[in-house]
C-alpha cells in the first residue's frame, strides 16, 4: 500500500530541495521480502502523477470496455448461428465445429 507523509519543517532543514516535502512510500514484492523506496515530490508533482494515473486507468478502462462488448458481440452471433442450427432440427456439424473453434480461440 503507497503511503504518503508530508515532511515536518525540522526534517527539511539543511535539504537542498526543502520544496520536496511529500514524501511517497512505495512497498516492492521481491522473493518473499518486502522493501520500501520513498519518494520526495512536490505537492505540484503529487498532483501530476495523481492526475496521470486517473488518466491511465481510464484508458485502460475504456479498452476493457471495448474488449467485453467485442466478446458480447462474438457471443451474440454464436448463440443466433447455434439457435439457428438447433431450430432446423438437422445437426450441423460445420456449424458445431466453427462455434467449438471460436470458444477454444478465445480462452
Amino acid at each position: 500500500m503507497l503511503t504518503l507523509r508530508l515532511l515536518p519543517e525540522d526534517e527539511l532543514a539543511g535539504v537542498a530541495d526543502p520544496e520536496r516535502c511529500v514524501e511517497l512510500a512505495v512497498p516492492r514484492h521481491t522473493e518473499g521480502t518486502i522493501t520500501v523506496r520513498t519518494l520526495r515530490l512536490t505537492p505540484a508533482d503529487l498532483v501530476r502523477l495523481r492526475t496521470e494515473t486517473d488518466l491511465a486507468l481510464a484508458d485502460i478502462r475504456t479498452e476493457v470496455m471495448r474488449a467485453e462488448a467485442a466478446w458480447r458481440e462474438l457471443l451474440g452471433e454464436w448463440h443466433a448461428e447455434g439457435r439457428a442450427a438447433v431450430e432446423a432440427n438437422e445437426l450441423d456439424t460445420a456449424l458445431l465445429s466453427r462455434v467449438l473453434e471460436r470458444l477454444r480461440a478465445s480462452l
